[in-house]
């Protein structure tokens, strides 16, 4: 009960409300060479709220919770958004991942928030997983995801990679990211003569540093600092693990 109340608090501070969607005004101030700042930074809280820490969940583990990525302000060449007098943003995911053999991790995500639909997953591999005698030495992992966005006003699809370090003490676990995302955005109906149906895609990269706890059984919080192609964030993570 208590995590179904946190996961919902999450959640609640993560969505703006229907008449707060950070994108509404997308079809209005949307103009070609606009798109691909907006794709950076869209593509930045995708890649964030896909981040997990180094250590797999082994077989037969088990994840189910909320993840959240928020972006303290757009990027200076994000008109659409800056325009549209957007500062702080975000998107919250449901998550669920599953431990399978060979130490690989599988893992589904999606929503319906801020006036898009978000669905996608990935595959988390674990090149070192410690064990009690080797506690000290830190977890590590790569993962790839993909995502599909679609939004009344456009649709995009995201691409990340990301390594992961995370050192398995009691309690309090840190640990470090790195991200790459790919995203591409094309335009549906626009105001704009000749922007409809344009698109295109942008680069760039995510740093983060942060704990994981575990305050209670099975229960795992966790939050992180994050740059977004230099531009600050957080990221957190609320949920059931076995």
């Amino acid at each position: 009960m208590k995590t179904t109340i946190g996961l919902l608090a999450l959640l609640a501070a993560l969505t703006p409300s229907a008449h707060a969607d950070p994108f509404d005004d997308f079809n209005s101030r949307v103009r070609t060479e606009y798109i691909k700042p907006f794709a950076l930074d869209l593509g930045g809280v995708l890649g964030g709220a896909s981040a997990h820490t180094g250590r797999t969940l082994g077989m037969p583990g088990f994840w189910v919770g909320a993840v959240g990525a928020v972006q303290l302000r757009p990027d200076r060449d994000n008109r659409i958004l800056r325009d549209s007098g957007v500062k702080a943003f975000g998107l919250p995911l449901i998550e669920a991942g599953v431990g399978l053999p060979l130490k690989i991790d599988v893992i589904v995500h999606g929503i319906g928030a801020n006036g898009a639909s978000i669905y996608g997953g990935g595959v988390r591999y674990g090149l070192y997983r410690t064990d009690l005698v080797d506690s000290f030495m830190p977890n590590v992992s790569i993962s790839a995801f993909g995502d599909k966005v679609n939004h009344k006003h456009f649709s995009a699809s995201h691409g990340a990679l990301n390594a992961a370090a995370t050192w398995n003490l009691p309690i309090v676990k840190p640990f470090f990211v790195a991200g790459y995302d790919v995203t591409e955005v094309k335009v549906g109906a626009a105001t704009t003569a000749g922007v409809s149906g344009a698109k295109a895609t942008a680069r760039g990269s995510r740093f983060s540093a942060g704990v994981d706890l575990h305050p209670l059984p099975f229960i795992s919080l966790r939050g992180a600092y994050t740059l977004r192609h230099g531009i600050p964030g957080f990221d957190i993570g609320l949920g059931a693990q076995f």
